[in-house]
């Protein structure tokens, strides 16, 4: 797996294609209703793509670890991380788990299975991407989003919240235009490639 990932790319395409709405939207400020309602729907939208993306890197990054091992006995380290992650969330109190029978847990590839499965729910369950919902998602194959790139972190959690206040407000009129959010969609898009590099970094051995 290398970077860009197949989950990058998809992004990239879906960013691309989101853009067409905002289509006769002034650079600068929203003219009409119909200006600042198309800037919202553009936040909406792109902020699906980037917890999609989050998504499907993780997925895609466990899936991958897992298959070497039970393919070619082979450990790299986001098994490691899964593995590790899944140990402390099983004896967390405060965390709702589906406990992994006594069994599986002294066997590495049955445990790595039911870890892997449980990451499997996190992920279905996810619905955003402020800073507790991408270490919740990237810590468990061993990207520690703050630290590979802490400003990109930043700017999807406030990203996050953005969306927040539009879906969950009536309200037509928005303070964003078009430049604005073109810009922070452009730079939160570059910055996810350290995390894609993070990413394939650990699935060596």
């Amino acid at each position: 797996m290398n970077s860009p990932t197949e989950p990058y790319l998809r992004l990239k395409d879906s960013l691309k294609y989101i853009r067409k709405i905002l289509v006769r939207v002034p650079e600068s400020g929203c003219l009409s209703d119909l200006d600042h309602l198309k800037v919202q729907s553009f936040v909406l939208l792109s902020h699906a793509a980037f917890e999609q993306y989050i998504e499907e890197l993780v997925s895609e990054i466990s899936k991958k670890a897992l298959s070497e091992l039970k393919n070619n006995d082979e450990v790299c380290r986001a098994l490691l991380c899964l593995v590790a992650s899944e140990a402390m969330l099983q004896v967390d109190k405060e965390v709702a788990r589906r406990k992994i029978r006594s069994t599986a847990a002294s066997d590495l590839v049955g445990f790595a299975s039911e870890a892997y499965t449980n990451l499997t729910r996190d992920i279905k369950s996810n619905h955003g991407v402020t800073t507790a919902d991408q270490r919740k998602l990237l810590l468990q194959v061993g990207i520690d989003p703050e630290e590979v790139d802490l400003n990109v972190s930043a700017a999807l959690n406030a990203f996050g919240t953005k969306r927040g206040n539009i879906a969950h407000k009536f309200k037509i009129q928005t303070s964003e235009t078009r430049s604005s959010v073109l810009a922070e969609t452009d730079q939160i898009f570059e910055g996810l490639l350290n995390f894609d590099k993070a990413g394939c970094v650990q699935l060596k051995r």
